[in-house]
């Protein structure tokens, strides 16, 4: 009879696993999701804290924003590549670079199986995504700090370097391909490289048929003096075009295909709007609008608004919600830190009328807001979604990168980083959870 009940009671468990396996994979599998704007259905009004994974201390050994990709989260810490579970955030797999990225701004680029890494010394490293094994390194002859995003596009990564304010620094186009698999630190060459007094501080590029379109530094010892957008040909690294904007633009360049418009901000505090020749690159109908102060996150556009943070001049911040075509301020929320990173746009209830706006701010303890938003709405809709305890509070320069399942990704410098999810789905993992426990022990006791 206890034979039986044990059979039984394995039957059971092993149904009761599947089920729970099957939901498991389904409800935590993750997509990348670095592009300023999500369909899953994220947290709302408040979030659990999945988990929190320390990886360095202070500023400049802490994780860089973590990139999704697939079921992994790739981050840098230090001089360590990391592969982090995205369920739980142990450790997969890592590797040592060549170099660190001091400040730690910039995250890694996860793209054609291959992970590339902005480094200190002009360096950029690319690693096999499988297997972490290096695959080359790039060392630029002006050297300088990577402070650019890297864009990859078609076989070729674009990125940029920053050596201060005065100083010469290069914009360059790498060919990703492993000439030499063999070797693991194989010197790589630029296809091409353009120079630029001041060069390049927090330009994500935007990448059209025929150009890059970046933003770049003033090269004086001010961030209000004018510098320039610069679209570049794609093949050659030649100037095509060049349009002057009032301060540093450390900031990347965004496109909406709805307004067949670019956009981006600067350190004086404008946000600008202009057109792009798809044929020459020319510049024209450039529109401007004034902030509170100083602006460096990359605006994110959805349904027509565009969405963006910018410093209030005096310690506090504001996030901006203005009209794609008129350059209309819709509305502000008033913030007490500089948003300086992106923002990320959430769609997954849009059929309820709702988009949320998630954002951090460069103040501790480093939390997380929330906006929702809708087509008429005029005014705004703020809540603290999550708020880190005083273990982990301190500055907050970073995205946020959301899983298919809607978990939230960020880091701070305390050098931990957050996975939050709703409070809902914390429940029915632990629910899971017990019930495995609870047949386990059965097993045991049979």
């Amino acid at each position: 009879m206890k034979s039986n009940v044990s059979k039984k009671a394995a039957c059971v468990f092993l149904a009761l696993l599947t089920v729970a396996s099957l939901f498991f994979l389904t409800a935590f599998s993750v997509k990348n999701s670095y592009a300023g704007v999500t369909d899953a259905k994220t947290p709302t009004n408040s979030a659990s804290l999945k988990f929190v994974k320390k990886l360095g201390e202070g500023y400049a050994l802490a994780p860089t924003s973590p990139v999704v990709h697939g079921d992994t989260l790739v981050v840098m810490s230090g001089k360590t590549l990391y592969k982090l579970n995205a369920q739980n955030g142990n450790v997969i797999a890592s590797a040592k670079m060549v170099s660190n990225n001091t400040y730690t701004v910039v995250s890694p680029c996860v793209a054609n199986g291959m992970i590339f890494v902005p480094l200190n010394d002009g360096k950029i490293q690319a690693f096999d995504f499988s297997t972490l094994k290096s695959l080359w390194v790039y060392t630029d002859a002006l050297g300088g700090q990577s402070l650019c995003n890297i864009t990859y596009n078609a076989g070729f990564i674009y990125t940029g370097f920053w050596k201060g304010e005065t100083n010469n620094a290069n914009y360059v186009c790498i060919n990703v391909k492993d000439e030499k698999p063999g070797e693991t630190n194989e010197a790589k060459k630029a296809s091409w490289s353009f120079k630029s007094k001041g060069g390049f501080y927090l330009c994500d590029a935007c990448v059209t048929s025929k150009f890059i379109v970046v933003g770049s530094e003033n090269g004086v010892n001010d961030s209000t003096s004018n510098s320039r957008i610069l679209a570049l040909n794609k093949s050659t690294g030649k100037l095509a075009a060049s349009l002057a904007v009032k301060g540093d633009v450390r900031s990347g360049v965004t496109y909406d295909s709805a307004t067949n418009r670019y956009f981006t901000v600067s350190k004086a505090g404008y946000l600008y709007s202009f057109a792009v020749n798809s044929s020459t690159g020319a510049f024209s109908s450039k529109k401007s609008l004034q902030l509170s102060g100083p602006a460096t996150a990359t605006p994110v556009i959805y349904g027509k608004r565009v969405y963006f943070g910018a410093s209030n001049g005096s310690g506090g911040g504001r996030l901006y919600v203005v009209n794609a075509s008129t350059l209309k301020v819709i509305y502000y929320s008033a913030l007490d830190g500089y948003p300086q990173a992106p923002v990320l746009v959430s769609t997954g209830y849009e059929n309820e009328g709702k988009i949320y706006i998630y954002a951090t701010v460069n103040k501790k303890p480093g939390s997380v807001y929330v906006f929702s938003d809708s087509k008429n709405q005029k005014s705004e809709s703020k809540s603290v979604l999550y708020s880190p305890d005083e273990k982990y509070s301190q500055f907050c320069i970073s995205r946020i990168s959301a899983g298919e399942d809607g978990t939230l990704y960020y880091k701070n410098d305390s050098g931990a980083i957050f996975a939050l999810s709703s409070k809902s789905e914390n429940f029915i993992v632990v629910l899971i959870n017990s019930i495995i426990a609870f047949f386990s022990g059965l097993f045991g006791s049979n």
